[in-house]
C-alpha cells in the first residue's frame, strides 16, 4: 500500500478512529524517543564533594560578572 492510498483510507475512516490512530502513533513516537535518549545518554552516578571555605562567602553577582560585559 502506498502512502497516498494509506492517507486516502484514513481520510475515509470515521473521525474517532483517526484520532485513535494519531494517539497510537504519538505514543509510539514518545516511546521511541524515550528509548533513544536512554541509549544516547546513560546516567552516570556522581559524588558531590563539599568544600569548607572557613567562613561565609557572600557573592556579589554584579562584581563577579563585571568583566564579562562588553
Amino acid at each position: 500500500m502506498t502512502i497516498q492510498e494509506t492517507v486516502q483510507q484514513l481520510q475515509d475512516t470515521p473521525l474517532t478512529y483517526r484520532i485513535q490512530v494519531i494517539e497510537l502513533l504519538l505514543q509510539s513516537l514518545k516511546d521511541e524517543i524515550a528509548q533513544s535518549e536512554v541509549l544516547q545518554h546513560p546516567r552516570k552516578p556522581f559524588r558531590v564533594q563539599t568544600i569548607d571555605l572557613g567562613a561565609d562567602v557572600t557573592v556579589d553577582r554584579e562584581e563577579m560578572y563585571a568583566d564579562r560585559v562588553s
